[in-house]
């Protein structure tokens, strides 16, 4: 099971690559092999990358959806839409689509983002939407962590 861990401050090229972290590469130097799959993420404006295992697992519980109901077509549809295989090139960077950057706007003037490690995935931020979305203070913790104990516990 992994357990990938840590925040690390990265830059993006003129040509949309990213040096992987090497704590990350160790963490993950078992599976790397494999490849990775970077996506959009449905709730909020960042990037997913999962190791590869771990996206075959997403993809097997979207090879549960009904191809012959229209919501379970539209969800694989957004969900799908922008994935894609990467590797990591000789230098160890990562090349990640344009459309992709574009999205969590990574562009030549913005270029710093976060990488986070967050369990079995990854994700990747524009720096100041982590600084804004991840690190501010418009919830409090403590609340959300009490919410989301209960959802685990069905108590408290």
């Amino acid at each position: 099971m992994l357990n990938l861990l840590g925040e690390y401050h990265c830059k993006a090229d003129a040509k949309g690559r990213v040096l992987f972290p090497a704590r990350l590469k160790k963490q993950l130097e078992n599976i790397l092999h494999h490849g990775l799959v970077v996506n959009r993420d449905i709730f909020t404006q960042c990037l997913v990358i999962y190791p590869k295992p771990e996206w075959d697992k997403v993809n097997e519980e979207m090879s549960r959806l009904s191809r012959y109901n229209q919501k379970h077509q539209l969800f694989q549809r957004k969900f799908m839409k922008g994935a894609t295989m990467i590797d990591l090139d000789a230098a160890g960077r990562m090349s990640i689509p344009s459309v992709l950057l574009e999205y969590i706007q990574i562009n030549s003037k913005e270029n710093d983002l976060v990488i986070t490690g967050l369990g079995e995935k990854m994700e990747i931020w524009n720096s100041g939407a982590y600084q804004n979305q991840v690190l501010g203070d418009d919830m409090d913790f403590s609340d959300l962590a009490e919410e989301v104990r209960k959802d685990l516990d069905g108590k408290m």
